[in-house]
C-alpha cells in the first residue's frame, strides 16, 4: 500500500499539473486577498480587519474545481490505460488501492494549505496592535477547511472510478461536490419540508464547515466529514468490485 502511495506522490508532482494545481490556489487566494480590489471585503488591505476570514470563505469555491482536477486521474487513468487489472493483482486489496490514491491526494491538499501560514502571520504583523487575531477560530477554520478538501477528495475519486474519462470524472465530480456544498442548504432554505429543513441542511458540507469554522470544534461535526468520507470510499469500493460481475 505505501509503494501505490508513493507512486501517487510521484506521478502527480511528476506531471505539470501538480504544480499548476498548488500555484493557482495560492496564486489566485494571494491576489484576491490583497492585491485585487473588491466590492464583498475580501481584500484584507481594503477593509482593514486582521482576519483570515476571506481565506476561508473563498477557499471551498476554488477547491470545488481544482480538487476534482486533482482526483480526476486516480482511477479514470487506471481503467483507460488499462492498468487497474496490473494493480490488483499486487498483493493488495480494493480498499489497499482506494486509500492509498485518497491519502495521496490528502498530503497534497496539506501541501496547498500549508504555505498560507505566511498569510496568517502576515496578518498578525500588520494588525494594530499587532498578534490580535483570534487565533481559536482560525485553526478551527483551517481543520474546517482541511476536513471540507479531504471530503471533496472522496467524492472525486469515486467520480473518477466510475469513468474511463478525465473530463467526464472533472464534470461529475465538479457536480457532486457543488451539491454537498450548497445544495442541502438551498433545498432547506426553500422551507418545504418544515421541521425537517433543519435535518436537511445539517446533511450538507456547508453546516458543519461553517460550524467548525466558529473555533468550536464540535465531535458531529468531526464524525460527519469522517462518515460523509467513508461512504464515498465505500461506493468507490463498489464500483470497482462491480467490474467482476
Amino acid at each position: 500500500m505505501f509503494a501505490l502511495f508513493s507512486k501517487e506522490i510521484k506521478s502527480f508532482f511528476g506531471s505539470l499539473i501538480g504544480f499548476v494545481i498548488i500555484c493557482t490556489f495560492l496564486i489566485a487566494t494571494g491576489l484576491f486577498l490583497f492585491l485585487i480590489p473588491s466590492s464583498d471585503n475580501s481584500n484584507i488591505l481594503e477593509n482593514g480587519l486582521s482576519s483570515l476570514d476571506p481565506l476561508f470563505s473563498m477557499a471551498p469555491w476554488l477547491y470545488l474545481l481544482l480538487i476534482p482536477a486533482m482526483t480526476m486521474r486516480s482511477f479514470a487513468d487506471e481503467k483507460l490505460l488499462g492498468t487497474l487489472e496490473l494493480i490488483v493483482t499486487k498483493p493488495v486489496t480494493e480498499l489497499q488501492i482506494i486509500l492509498a490514491k485518497y491519502f495521496a491526494n490528502v498530503v497534497i491538499l496539506a501541501l496547498t494549505l500549508l504555505p498560507t501560514i505566511v498569510y496568517f502571520y502576515t496578518i498578525q504583523l500588520l494588525g494594530a496592535p499587532a498578534w490580535n487575531i483570534d487565533t481559536g477560530a482560525t485553526l478551527g477554520s483551517y481543520i474546517g477547511l482541511f476536513l471540507l478538501g479531504a471530503h471533496f477528495i472522496a467524492i472525486g475519486i469515486f467520480a473518477s472510478s466510475i469513468t474511463k474519462n478525465q473530463i467526464i470524472a472533472l464534470i461529475l465530480s465538479v457536480t457532486l461536490c457543488i451539491f454537498w456544498y450548497i445544495g442541502f442548504e438551498f433545498i432547506s432554505q426553500q422551507n418545504l419540508l418544515g421541521e425537517f429543513d433543519l435535518l436537511i441542511d445539517k446533511l450538507g458540507i456547508s453546516y458543519h464547515y461553517y460550524s467548525i469554522s466558529k473555533g468550536q470544534i464540535d465531535s458531529r461535526d468531526i464524525i460527519y466529514y469522517l462518515s460523509a468520507i467513508a461512504f464515498f470510499i465505500l461506493l468507490t469500493k463498489l464500483i470497482l468490485s462491480a467490474r467482476k460481475w
